[in-house]
């Protein structure tokens, strides 16, 4: 005897144009359990296999989140000849963060050795994505703030500097303003006052574009992503909408966004996430999206990316995260990680593997 569906799995099959009444569980088969984010390890649902089939991975618009700050994965330098020569990614997605060991205090000149090492380090044909976000803990002061505005502050004292020093390397292609500014575990977010606030985060963006643009008007300059676009549903993309409401496709040259788990309903149900993307006439790079693992990052990859391309056919480029991570192998995001015996997942293999 076969089980029925759920309700919430007969709405989505109705929204895909499948009728309920045709589709059923085997009793033997696992729950459904699409509105929540799988967790590594688990069996993914009958219905998300149906949603989101294997497919073969977009190589041409793949790219990667390479730091480059463990070296126990080797040199700065092999460690981004890796990913060019070995898994054969020329985009490249670096961090550089302001913090106390940059800049102790509001009138010390930046130490640059880090992140110079990384410019210098990169090779010719790649395509470099800078993220510039974090501040030192003497931001958390507002008498140490520009015209008493955080937002305007960090344009003035990070972001027209880094882009200054570096707007002449070939490789850095693209700026990208912050990183998930309504995630409550950074407390940076509050500092810039961007938590609960799309209207404040189009203005440090709006800030920095401009400014960008000036210094250096041939690169990129992009928005930081919010975090996951279909998780934590509907706040995430309720603040998402409101960007876009804002205005801030007339300060960005492509929408970032991030993409974990599946949460495959919220992609397809009438005003989710599908309709939103597709509302969006302009460029949309995902500046991360992975899973943890090193045996399910390869599965992963091979449905949510094609499935995201069918959901939104304006996105140009995909950044994995991340090629290096020293957590254990089943729970790490990291296409390498230090697990003896497990130092390299799935995804590592098939992209190292593949024919070139």
């Amino acid at each position: 005897m076969k089980r029925p569906l759920s309700f919430l799995s007969a709405v989505v099959l109705l929204v895909i144009g499948i009728s309920p009444a045709s589709y059923s569980l085997p009793p033997d088969s696992p729950a459904i359990t699409i509105a929540k984010e799988g967790q590594p390890g688990t069996e993914p649902s009958v219905l998300e296999d149906l949603l989101i089939p294997r497919k073969q991975l977009p190589f041409s618009i793949l790219g990667v989140n390479a730091f480059a700050n463990d070296q126990r994965f080797g040199s700065i330098r092999s460690q981004f000849r890796e990913v060019r020569g070995t898994l054969g990614i020329k985009d490249i997605r670096v961090l550089f963060a302001w913090n106390d060991q940059i800049q102790p205090t509001p009138n010390s000149s930046p130490f640059w050795g880090f992140y110079d090492e990384i410019a210098r380090s990169l090779p010719p044909d790649v395509r470099v994505l800078v993220v510039l976000t974090g501040v030192p803990s003497w931001m958390q002061d507002p008498r140490n703030w520009r015209d008493n505005n955080p937002r305007k502050t960090f344009v003035e004292q990070w972001v027209i500097p880094v882009i200054s020093r570096y707007r002449s390397n070939i490789s850095i292609t693209t700026f990208q303003i912050w990183n998930e500014p309504n995630n409550p575990s950074f407390s940076e977010n509050n500092t810039l006052e961007v938590l609960t606030s799309p209207d404040n985060f189009v203005e440090l963006q709006s800030l920095a574009y401009q400014a960008g643009k000036r210094i250096a008007s041939r690169k990129r300059i992009i928005n930081g992503a919010t975090t996951a676009l279909a998780q934590n549903f509907p706040n995430t993309l309720d603040y998402n909408k409101a960007l876009i409401n804002k205005g801030l496709l007339q300060a960005t040259d492509a929408f970032a966004i991030h993409y974990y788990g599946k949460n495959i309903d919220k992609v397809v149900l009438p005003n989710g996430v599908r309709s939103f993307l597709r509302s969006i006439n302009y460029p949309i790079w995902v500046t991360e999206i992975g899973r943890q693992g090193t045996t399910s990052q390869l599965e992963y990859t091979q449905r949510l990316i094609p499935f995201l391309l069918t959901t939104a056919p304006r996105i140009q480029k995909v950044f994995i995260y991340q090629f290096t991570e020293a957590t254990p192998a089943q729970s790490t995001y990291g296409l390498r990680n230090l697990t003896p015996g497990r130092l390299l997942s799935d995804l590592y293999i098939h992209l190292r593997n593949r024919k070139k």
